[in-house]
């Protein structure tokens, strides 16, 4: 295609650091799945539930995964739990299910709190949140969530936010949230 001639194209690509696996750190992971009704699709909580499979299958022995799901409600269905007992955790992300409305702010706040408690200081800490990103009961103003999320990234536990689905989809509120949790969106 022909761009008019005060345009520019400019095409990026970055490449992180590649770190062997022998070399990563122990990671304490504490998963936050909205498990609300808008999740109810194939390409939502379902591709969720796929990718958590594949990523407990990837992680080191001495790492820990931690469920917290959030619909109207938070509940945490998996303590943090060694991956050596991935049957127990991929049990746990089988029996994910949708139920209710999204109470994004409360799921965030337990999963913290779970996180707080499993905190490797040596390590790699992080709350992966997994949402179509709207939120609807519970505190919804982005500017509440956002200022529990900067007190819990200055501890040492980043925030990462991975969206699902397309459509009724909050790409901006995912991408906030990850800034202000010293983390990364995808």
């Amino acid at each position: 295609p022909f761009l008019p001639r005060d345009e520019v194209l400019l095409r990026v690509g970055i490449q992180a650091m590649r770190i062997d696996d022998e070399a990563r750190r122990d990671a304490a992971l504490t998963f936050v799945i909205d498990t609300s009704g808008s999740m109810a699709r194939e390409d939502r909580l379902e591709l969720v539930k796929r990718a958590l499979i594949l990523l407990v299958d990837r992680l080191s022995r001495a790492d820990t995964v931690a469920i917290v799901t959030y619909g109207t409600q938070a509940r945490v269905v998996l303590e943090p739990t060694s991956v050596r007992d991935a049957q127990r955790i991929v049990e746990a992300i089988d029996g994910l299910h949708t139920d209710g409305s999204t109470n994004a702010e409360a799921g965030l706040a337990m999963g913290y709190q779970l996180a707080a408690g499993t905190f490797r200081e040596d390590g790699i800490n992080r709350v992966i949140l997994a949402s179509d990103g709207v939120a609807n009961v519970g505190d919804t103003d982005p500017e509440a969530i956002l200022r529990r999320i900067s007190w819990d990234a200055s501890l040492g536990i980043q925030l990462v936010t991975v969206g699902f689905g397309m459509g009724n989809y909050n790409d901006t509120l995912m991408e906030q949230l990850a800034d202000k949790g010293d983390g990364f969106y995808a």
